[in-house]
């Protein structure tokens, strides 16, 4: 529950009209009518006359609120990591796609002279770039996957 509600609610029970709260508090009625509403927050000092006239606790006002603060700031933590698995994939996939295409086209000559290995080991570097390239493509899918799965959830 917000606190806009929580506000409202504790009026209604005690039976106040925004009036009554109003000339309670040393407010304009239209000053509770936009916290009941969430256009504006008490100040500190409105929140303890409230919590006074309303005959409970300030934390039992605001209780609710932090834990729905609490709540959307989990959810935007939730979303950033879905961006981060997002950007990594597509990273991923780019680079693995990019050195299974430069490697695959290069010849063994070009090979030897970018990594100092013999003609016979040339191939091998070509099958390991290959290898590696097709597991940054596996695993960008795999983080995609998630990124999909993550944001179905929410």
């Amino acid at each position: 529950m917000i606190l806009s509600e929580k506000i409202k609610e504790e009026r209604n029970k005690k039976g106040y009209s925004q009036e009554k709260i109003a000339e309670l508090v040393g407010v304009s009625r239209q000053a509770v009518t936009k916290w009941e509403s969430g256009q504006t927050v008490p100040s500190m000092e409105n929140l303890i006359a409230l919590a006074g006239i309303l005959e409970i606790s300030l934390s039992e006002l605001t209780s609710d609120v932090y834990a729905a603060d609490t709540q959307g700031a989990s959810n935007k933590v939730e979303n950033r990591k879905g961006t981060i698995k997002l950007i990594s994939a597509i990273i991923l996939f780019i680079v693995g796609i990019m050195s299974v295409v430069i490697i695959s086209n290069m010849s063994s000559l070009d090979i030897i002279r970018l990594t100092g290995v013999w003609i016979g080991s040339a191939n091998l570097v070509r099958l390991g770039v290959q290898v590696g390239g097709g597991m940054a493509i596996f695993a960008a899918v795999v983080l995609f996957m998630l990124y999909v799965k993550s944001s179905e959830k929410s």
